[in-house]
């Protein structure tokens, strides 16, 4: 925890920040600090932030993407993805996994954010009826790891750790023209308390369900189609059910 950030009043007491990660997990906090941050950074411009917002989607291997911080803003949506992660972290765009390496050697992989976070842009997207091009991604990284080898910042998406999130949206937000006027962030004020009624504690608990059965893969994580058996000229192999239309497969 920063004491400066403290100090500012952009991080939470240390009493409340205890209290969270036990409630919610790692996970939980790290879009809280996320969060809170947002809130009380003194950003410039109208800000309204959201947490665990679940978005429908036709095309995918879940029925919504849940999308962990959103905050609305003069200059568009910025799409938080957090990371409450530690040790150094690999990756490039076009890796389908990132690797998170430990101090003794242990390493673990997880899916690519800036292709996880594209998928959310895409979901809101659709559902709002806007341009990917209001979006701007946003991959949050906890303070307590190091990003050792990532990608630069683009256009269409920026990578920091949560301490230097603010620095980095500051001039991200001095840098972007308006794009939304007092009508057209009412509307998505609308829209978006819309979603936050309906991701009800039930609505994200079969999300995690849907998420969980693509990891065991008992499901396609391209479209959600079921996989299923096949055999083909080197043998068996699971397929997804829509094919032609979805051509994923993997092995038995």
């Amino acid at each position: 925890m920063s004491l400066f950030g403290r100090l500012r009043g952009e991080e939470p007491g240390l009493l409340k920040r205890i209290s969270v990660g036990m409630r919610e997990g790692s996970g939980g906090l790290g879009e809280y600090l996320t969060e809170y941050a947002l809130e009380h950074g003194r950003l410039p411009g109208y800000v309204r932030v959201f947490r665990n917002v679940l978005v429908p989607r036709s095309v995918g291997p879940t029925s919504e993407s849940e999308i962990d911080v959103l905050m609305l803003h003069n200059t568009g949506i910025y799409v938080m993805e957090s990371k409450n992660y530690s040790g150094w972290i690999f990756g490039s765009e076009g890796q389908r996994q990132w690797t998170q390496t430990f101090e003794t050697g242990r390493k673990e992989r997880f899916y690519n954010p800036i292709m996880q976070n594209r998928a959310h842009v895409k979901a809101l997207s659709v559902h709002l009826g806007l341009p990917e091009d209001a979006f701007r991604s946003y991959i949050i990284f906890s303070e307590r790891c190091e990003l050792k080898k990532v990608p630069e910042d683009t256009d269409a998406f920026a990578i920091c750790q949560r301490d230097h999130m603010l620095r980095v949206l500051r001039k991200d937000l001095a840098a972007r023209d308006a794009v939304f006027d007092e009508d057209g962030l009412a509307k998505l004020v609308t829209a978006f308390e819309a979603l936050e009624s309906t991701s009800t504690e039930e609505a994200k608990s079969e999300h995690v369900a849907q998420a969980q059965r693509v990891k065991a893969g008992e499901v396609c994580p391209r479209c959600g189609g079921e996989l299923v058996r096949r055999s083909g000229r080197y043998g068996e192999f699971m397929g997804c059910s829509n094919y032609p239309r979805c051509r994923y497969t993997r092995d038995v």
